[in-house]
C-alpha cells in the first residue's frame, strides 16, 4: 500500500508541475523529458534520505518538499531569456521588428482614409492636415502601449523567437544543432547562408540620375512654346514636383554611391526620403483641387498653332480619382522606406 501511496504523491506533484509549465512548453517529448528528470531525482533524493537503502512515504514527501514548490520550478523556465529593460535580449529583435512594420501600417491606413474622405469632399485642407497627425499619434500611441505589454509578458513566461516556429522549422533545427555537435563547430556555421546584398548599387544609380534629369527639367522648363500654354499656377507646381523628383534622385543616386555598407547612412537616407515623399502628398493634393488649370494641348487641324483646351469638367471626378491613387502609391512607397529602414538595421547583424 505504501508503494502505491508514494507512486501517487509523486504523479501528483508531477501533475501540478506540469500545469505550472510556461505554454511555449507545449511540445509533449519535451514535458515527458523534463517530468521524468524530476521524477529520477525525487526517488533518487528520497532514497538518499531514507537512510536504508530504500524509500519510504516519508522520505518521497521529503525529497518533493526539497524540489521546491511546482511554481518555483515552472519560474526556472521562464527564466531562460536574457533581461533587457522589461523585454529579453532574445524578444528584443522581434518586437522592433513588429513595431516597425504596426506603426507602417497605422501610418499608412491613416494617410489613405483621410485621402479619401478628402476626396469625397467631407474634410477642408486644415481638417485633412489635422486629422492626419492625430490619427498617427494617438494610433501609433496605442499599438506601442499594446505590443509591448504584449511583449513584457511573453518575456516573462520565457518565450523565445523559435517557440513561434512550425513543427517542421524546429525539427530543422534540431537537426542543425546534431550535426554541429557532431562536427564540433558553432550552430551558427550550419545555418549560414549567403547574405543576399541590401541594394543593387547599378540600379540605384540609374534610377537616382533619371530622377535627376527629370526633375531639373520640370523646375527649368526649358521648351517656352509649350510653357507660354500652360498656367503659370500649373507651372509652378511642376517646379515643386520638379524639386521633389531632384531630391528624391539624389538620394537614390546616393544610395547607390554607397552600396552595400554604412547601413546607418541608408537609414538617414530613407528617413529624409519618407518626410519628401510626404511632402509630396501636399502638391498632388494641391492639383487635385485645380483640375481647371490641368493642360491639354492638340492641334485642331494640320497646320495649325497647338492650343491649351483645358480638361473638360465631366473629366475632373476621373482627375481627382487619379490623384487619389497617385497618393496612395506613395503612401505605399512610404511604408516601403520604412520596411527598408528595418532591414537595414536587420543588415547591420547579417554582416
Amino acid at each position: 500500500m505504501s508503494e502505491k501511496e508514494k507512486n501517487n504523491l509523486i504523479k501528483e506533484y508531477l501533475k501540478e508541475v506540469k500545469s505550472k509549465l510556461p505554454e511555449w512548453l507545449k511540445d509533449k517529448k519535451e514535458h515527458k523529458e523534463i517530468l521524468a528528470e524530476l521524477e529520477d531525482h525525487i526517488w533518487n533524493k528520497a532514497e538518499e534520505l531514507s537512510g536504508m537503502g530504500q524509500t519510504t512515504v516519508e522520505s518521497v514527501q521529503e525529497a518533493i518538499s526539497h524540489m521546491g514548490s511546482p511554481q518555483s520550478i515552472a519560474k526556472e523556465y521562464k527564466r531562460r531569456g536574457t533581461p533587457k529593460v522589461y523585454i529579453t535580449k532574445e524578444m528584443w529583435p522581434v518586437y522592433l521588428k513588429v513595431l516597425g512594420i504596426v506603426f507602417a501600417v497605422v501610418i499608412g491606413i491613416t494617410l489613405i482614409t483621410q485621402v479619401i474622405d478628402f476626396i469625397l469632399g467631407n474634410l477642408d485642407i486644415g481638417q485633412f492636415i489635422g486629422n492626419i497627425f492625430q490619427g498617427i499619434q494617438v494610433g501609433c500611441f496605442s499599438t506601442f502601449a499594446i505590443i509591448t505589454i504584449i511583449f513584457v509578458a511573453l518575456s516573462m513566461e520565457g518565450y523565445f523567437p523559435e517557440d513561434f516556429r512550425s513543427k517542421k522549422e524546429r525539427e530543422k533545427y534540431k537537426e542543425q544543432i546534431e550535426i554541429a555537435r557532431e562536427k564540433g563547430i558553432p550552430i551558427s556555421e550550419i545555418k549560414k547562408e549567403p547574405i543576399k546584398p541590401y541594394i543593387k548599387p547599378v540600379g540605384e544609380i540609374i534610377g537616382g540620375s533619371i530622377g535627376i534629369i527629370a526633375g531639373i527639367f520640370f523646375i527649368i522648363q526649358p521648351i517656352p512654346a509649350i510653357t507660354i500654354l500652360i498656367a503659370p499656377v500649373f507651372l509652378l507646381y511642376l517646379q515643386f514636383a520638379g524639386i521633389i523628383m531632384l531630391t528624391e534622385g539624389i538620394l537614390d543616386l546616393s544610395r547607390g554611391l554607397i552600396g552595400n555598407r554604412q547601413m546607418f547612412a541608408h537609414q538617414i537616407i530613407h528617413g529624409i526620403t519618407i518626410g519628401i515623399k510626404l511632402a509630396s502628398i501636399s502638391v498632388v493634393i494641391l492639383m487635385m483641387n485645380r483640375p481647371d488649370i490641368f493642360p491639354i494641348l492638340v492641334v485642331n487641324e494640320p497646320g495649325d498653332a497647338l492650343i491649351n483646351i483645358g480638361i473638360a469638367p465631366e473629366f475632373y471626378t476621373i482627375f481627382r480619382g487619379i490623384a487619389g491613387v497617385i497618393i496612395a502609391i506613395i503612401v505605399l512607397t512610404t511604408i516601403e522606406d520604412f520596411y527598408r529602414i528595418y532591414k537595414a538595421e536587420k543588415y547591420k547583424f547579417l554582416k
